[in-house]
This record gives C-alpha cells, sequence and structure tokens, in this order.
C-alpha cells in the first residue's frame, strides 16, 4: 500500500483525475469546487496546477468532502486509499513495524484504527510476527484492553483493526497535567491490573506495561495497550522472538536476565514501577545508558517514594515496594492480589483526569469533582486518539509538529480571497464614514458663511474644509481597522 509512503518518482496526474480514480469523490462535488475556486482564482490558473490544484483540494476539505490527509494524498498522486472494507481517513502514527491510520468501514460507518504491516517490512519473519499479534489480540476481550475488531489482507498488504479510543497515554497524562494524587494513581493501576489479570488467564503474559501502554480517557477509564510484544505461556510464543521484549525503566529483573523464563509477576513489577511513575513524575531509575539502567533494576532501590513527593500515603508506598521486590515470589502473587492491596485508595467508579497543568493534590481525601464532570473531560483540541497499542512506544511519531508544517505549507482557500476581501470591506466602510462626516460638516460650514458671505470672498472655505475632513476621517478610520486587525491576530 502506498499510502503515507514516498512520493512517485513520475509528475502526479492533476487532482482532478486523480481524485475521480479513488473513488473518494464524484464529478459534481468537484466541480462545486473548482467554481468556487475559479471566482477566486480567475479561470486562466485552470493551466496553473501548482496554485489550481491546491485550492481545489482546500475546498473539499473545508467542505469536509476529504480529509486533509486524503487530500494531500491525492495532490501526491496516490490514488488508492482504502484497505479491504476500509476507506483511510487520516495516519496517526508510523514506525518500524508498521503505519497507523484512522479508518471508516465503508458499509457500517465505524471508524477504526487500522495497523498496517508496510510493504518493505513484508518479509516472512516480518509478516508471522504480525500475524500472531493478530491472533494474540482476538482472542482478548475485556473492558480494559484494546479490543481487535477485524484482520485481513487487501493484495500483499496485511492489517489488523482495532477499536479507536479517544484518550492520551499515562505518560503523556502525568508530563503534560502532572503527577496522579493517591486515589487517581491506584485508580488507573487497578482498572490495568483486571485487564492484565484477564490476559493471564488466558495464557498471555504483556512483557511491556509501562506508563505509555496505559490509555486514559478523559472520565478516567483505563485500556491497557500493546499486546503484540506478548508472549504467550500456553504457545511458547516467546521463545520465537529471541531478544529482549520491553522497555528497561520498567522491566522485571528475571526478564533481563532470561527473556523466554517470564511470567504474570513480571507484568506485576512493571506496573509497579508504572505506579512509581504516576505518583512522582518520574522512572524508578532515571538517566544512565542502557546497560546501567539493566543493573540498577537488577541491584538496586529506587528513591523512596515520599522523598520524592512527601504527600503520598506511607501504606501505599509500602504497596509500590512490594510490588517492586526483586524477587518475583516476593511481589503480590497475582494482578487480582494488587487490585486488593490498592482497594483502600481505589475509588468505586474512575475519577476524571484532570486536563489542566496541576501539581499533586495535598489533601488525602478524594478529588472534590465527581467522575464525568465538566473539569475532568476538558481535552485539548490537539491532542488526538491514541496509537497505542498499535505502535510501540519506540515507534509512535509526534505528528503534531508535522502537522503545524503541513497546515502551513498548503494555501487555504479562504486565505486566497480572504485578505484582499477584509480589506476591501475596511475601505469601503471608511470611505461611507469619512464621507458622511465630510457632507455634514460642509454644510454645516456652508449655513454659516453663507449668511455672513460678502459678495467675492470665503465661498471655498466650507469645500475646503469638508475635503480636509474627509481625508482625515479617512485616515483615523484605516488607522482603527489596522489597530484591530493586528490585535485579533496577536489573540
Amino acid at each position: 500500500m502506498s499510502v503515507g509512503g514516498k512520493n512517485p518518482s513520475r509528475t502526479p496526474a492533476r487532482f482532478r483525475e486523480t481524485a475521480l480514480a479513488s473513488g473518494l469523490l464524484d464529478a459534481e462535488e468537484i466541480d462545486a469546487c473548482e467554481q468556487e475556486v475559479s471566482r477566486i482564482l480567475g479561470n486562466a490558473a485552470r493551466g496553473d496546477a501548482a496554485r489550481w490544484d491546491p485550492a481545489v483540494a482546500d475546498c473539499l476539505v473545508t467542505r469536509e468532502k476529504l480529509t486533509r490527509f486524503q487530500a494531500d494524498q491525492l495532490l501526491a498522486g496516490r490514488r488508492k486509499l482504502t484497505l479491504g472494507q476500509y476507506q483511510i481517513l487520516d495516519e496517526l502514527g508510523r514506525g518500524g513495524m508498521g503505519q497507523v491510520f484512522r479508518a471508516q468501514h465503508v458499509m457500517m460507518g465505524r471508524t477504526v484504527a487500522i495497523k498496517v504491516l508496510p510493504r518493505a517490512k513484508s518479509t516472512q519473519e516480518a509478516e508471522a510476527a504480525f500475524q500472531r499479534e493478530i491472533r494474540m489480540l482476538g482472542r482478548l476481550d475485556h473492558d480494559n484492553l484494546v479490543r481487535a475488531l477485524d484482520a485481513g489482507h487487501d493484495g500483499k498488504v496485511y492489517y489488523l483493526v482495532t477499536e479507536l479510543v479517544p484518550g492520551i497515554d499515562l505518560r503523556r497524562q502525568v508530563l503534560k497535567y502532572g503527577k496522579l494524587d493517591d486515589f487517581r494513581a491506584a485508580s488507573v493501576i487497578s482498572q490495568a491490573a483486571q485487564g492484565l489479570g484477564y490476559a493471564h488467564g488466558q495464557g498471555l503474559v504483556h512483557r511491556d506495561v509501562k506508563p505509555a501502554n496505559l490509555l486514559v480517557t478523559p472520565e478516567g477509564h483505563v485500556k491497557v495497550l500493546d499486546l503484540g510484544l506478548a508472549g504467550s505461556v500456553i504457545e511458547g510464543e516467546s521463545t520465537q522472538l529471541g531478544r529482549v521484549v520491553g522497555t528497561l525503566d520498567y522491566m522485571a529483573p528475571e526478564q533481563i536476565r532470561s527473556v523466554d523464563n517470564v511470567g504474570p509477576s513480571a507484568d506485576v513489577y512493571a506496573l509497579g514501577c508504572t505506579l512509581y511513575f504516576a505518583l512522582t513524575g518520574q522512572v524508578p531509575f532515571p538517566g544512565g545508558t542502557r546497560q546501567e539502567k539493566m543493573q540498577r533494576q537488577l541491584n538496586e532501590q529506587p528513591v523512596p517514594i515520599r522523598q520524592l513527593e512527601p504527600g503520598v500515603s506511607e501504606d501505599l508506598c509500602r504497596v509500590v515496594d512490594a510490588m517492586m521486590r526483586k524477587a518475583p515470589q516476593e511481589r503480590p502473587s497475582s494482578a487480582q492480589a494488587v487490585i486488593e492491596r490498592l482497594r483502600p485508595w481505589t475509588p468505586q467508579s474512575p475519577l476524571a483526569m484532570p486536563r489542566v497543568k496541576q501539581g499533586r493534590s495535598a489533601s488525602p481525601s478524594p478529588p472534590p469533582f465527581p467522575s464525568g464532570s465538566s473539569q475532568g473531560q476538558e481535552l485539548s483540541t490537539v491532542e488526538h486518539q491514541s496509537t497505542r497499542g498499535l505502535l510501540s512506544e519506540a515507534e509512535e511519531t509526534d505528528r503534531e509538529s508535522a502537522q503545524r508544517a503541513d497546515s502551513q505549507s498548503v494555501p487555504s482557500l479562504s486565505a486566497l480571497g480572504g485578505a484582499g476581501g477584509r480589506w476591501g470591506n475596511v475601505l469601503t466602510r471608511s470611505v461611507v464614514v469619512a464621507a458622511l462626516v465630510a457632507v455634514t460638516l460642509a454644510v454645516v460650514l456652508w449655513a454659516i458663511f453663507s449668511r455672513g458671505r460678502q459678495e467675492g470672498g470665503g465661498a471655498e472655505l466650507p469645500l475646503v474644509v469638508g475635503v480636509a475632513a474627509f481625508g482625515l476621517m479617512m485616515v483615523v478610520q484605516l488607522i482603527l481597522a489596522a489597530v484591530k486587525a493586528v490585535g485579533r491576530e496577536e489573540l
């Protein structure tokens, strides 16, 4: 599949031809936008593809006939924007083992996430790993795990369809909005433990539990993601990987020693490290090289939580310490045991996540606002539905800067004619106001001077004053309009 790939070496066909060939648009929709662009740029601009085609594409995006991603792909000459029964709407992320798209089922209208194995990566080994991921996710069904909905292949392209969940991962939540209080932290980790406990019961060990793999919705609901790296205890699939899988900041000592000797207790350890991060805002062993991190995970204890955050409950700190014991047999025996240990701090229902920057709550009591309150539901417009569970943390691309660059590189249709129209309105208004003031002043002066006018003198004074007043009012109006325009841009 060429979506999101390199531009074709040949010159792309004109936008209209490509758009019609894609099946995303009909001729009437394109005609309507071409007429609108013609009114702004002039019909002579049709021959200038560099100006005309982007303007028509922008019009179709404005009218919501295309997404920005689809328009950019068509402008690049790519016609195929479907996978099986799914229409590709946007790219959510990309990495070494795949691209992730937001897509919509053509007949059902359901919006989903689709992970695609790039054709360049379609080796026999990569395809086997991708199919293994599909099988693993396909047999799981739990409220605290991302759900696989479909899978298939289109030509030589394999793809996996999952639910698309709104929210951000715990890592971003903490880094952007601050550390969690005891109750929110316990709620998040308890929900994650419920999902992991279910997976353990199905014979799966996650092996890469970390904040970036816990998706948190604005209402505080949690889904454990990125189960594609999991190893199956039943099928012995972990032995097929032949490498250390996971993130060292959260990796259990036994997993470092032997990648093939990993059980549910390794997920408990990683969940403890994740809870440590949620409460303190830092990983247990910050800094250092990969080798140094390994040695510290094997042999050292992290800085005590209360030394970093004195407001955290001492009893809760003991639970975290127990989850992070070096010896697996000394940790809570299961995910369910973690849930029981956290029960004193776990609310009956999830607590809404703050979406404004703040520090930890100093109060040991639960937050005053209930789950689902407006405070918890405020979500920045720059947040996107997460790609977690589809790409690993190392694979996921930060797309915000790229999106800003894209939005600046494609001229908007309103920008093509908007500036001239706005200043035309200002000029018209200025002329009207200045003319009214000048005429009024001239009439008044004419009446005054006409009474005492002597023959041959003073008749031209009202006219001179009126013209001067007109010019002065024009200058004042234009200055005021410019000041207002600058003020709007600064806002």
